[in-house]
């Protein structure tokens, strides 16, 4: 007997922690038009991200900027702009089979980098796909008052690595 779940929507063996893949894929899929970016490259970066997802952790999402709440800047540099917001949904865990709907872990801290020394957003995008990030990125969202992308990231407690590694440089192994 095989220790592994099956899904019990399509009898296909989950991802992850109960993440199928064709299901979520479907339903990913099924949402494409209910929502844009304004720009067809990150539409598809997001699209992609979304139909490739091995689990919850993998999912980037375009996320409305009214979905944020508290947003106060945090930091500047030669980068762009730090902001400290509340995402009042969360991150989607899972999709509920009983129900047929996403399951989301609730309001949830995040940063938003808005990245004022890049003309170009395709630039970031594949930046992104390159690097292997120590912060999850969750999606990207629009500054309404500048028109700027911004990305949709893990919030750090502790604030930028240099600033931790400036303050705790002799106890990182």
């Amino acid at each position: 007997m095989s220790s592994c779940e099956i899904c019990s929507e399509c009898n296909q063996e989950y991802h992850g922690f109960k993440w199928c893949n064709p299901c979520n894929s479907k339903c990913f899929q099924n949402d494409f038009n209910n929502w844009t970016s304004g720009n067809g490259k990150i539409d598809k970066f997001i699209q992609d991200s979304q139909l490739n997802a091995n689990g919850h952790w993998e999912v980037i999402e375009w996320i409305p900027y009214d979905r944020f709440k508290y947003v106060k800047q945090i930091g500047r540099g030669g980068f762009g702009t730090t902001y400290y917001a509340r995402w009042i949904d969360g991150f989607i865990e899972k999709w509920n089979i009983k129900n047929q709907q996403r399951e989301r872990w609730n309001e949830y801290e995040v940063a938003l980098k808005k990245l004022d020394n890049f003309v170009n957003f395709d630039d970031v995008l594949d930046e992104v796909k390159t690097k292997v990030a120590s912060i999850r990125f969750y999606g990207i969202t629009l500054d309404p008052e500048t028109n700027k992308y911004m990305m949709v990231l893990e919030y750090a407690e502790d604030g930028n690595l240099r600033e931790y590694s400036k303050i705790n440089f002799n106890n990182i192994n």
